[in-house]
């Protein structure tokens, strides 16, 4: 494994692709392409008995933020996270709109959110898409800023997103 800490690495990364015929991937891509242990993999049935709300929360509650919502096989501890899905990485999304010519911030990845469905924070959400859509539409809202901030990545809203934790705690 190779830590690649400054903005000109995702470029460098980009041009060589691989080294002594191993492929370098990001770790934020969204298929790393590794063995998972079976007990560690979500099973199929994590995907279909959960697709009507992957479904509902990517077309209703965040069509114009990700490509997708799906169950993650990576995460053990944290309940969501972004990857990113295409040619462009979360990384090289941040460096672009960061140059002082992108003016309009308008260049985006194709972002995943990944949940993991081991963990209670997905239990509430199911349970909330099973009984109360309103609460649906806030746990999606606070899961997906979330994990927009584990990313380093900027939310649209911080007043909304700490309204909406403190109705969480109500």
């Amino acid at each position: 494994m190779l830590y690649f800490t400054d903005d000109v690495d995702e470029f460098a990364v980009r041009m060589l692709m691989n080294y002594k015929e191993k492929e370098f991937k990001s770790v934020s891509s969204g298929d790393l392409g590794l063995d998972i242990k079976e007990d560690e993999k979500p099973s199929e049935s994590d995907e279909k008995d959960n697709k009507e709300l992957f479904e509902l929360m990517k077309q209703s509650l965040l069509s114009d933020k990700v490509k997708d919502v799906r169950a993650s096989k990576r995460l053990k501890n944290h309940p969501v996270c972004l990857s990113s899905d295409g040619e462009l990485t979360i990384e090289m999304e941040k460096i672009l709109n960061s140059m002082p010519n992108n003016d309009s911030g308008n260049i985006k990845a194709d972002k995943v959110l990944e949940i993991n469905t081991h963990h209670d924070v997905f239990k509430a959400l199911k349970e909330a898409y099973e009984n109360d859509k309103d609460k649906l539409s806030l746990y999606t809202d606070v899961l997906y800023n979330q994990a927009l901030l584990i990313e380093g990545l900027p939310i649209k809203d911080p007043v909304e997103f700490t309204n909406n934790i403190c109705k969480i705690m109500v």
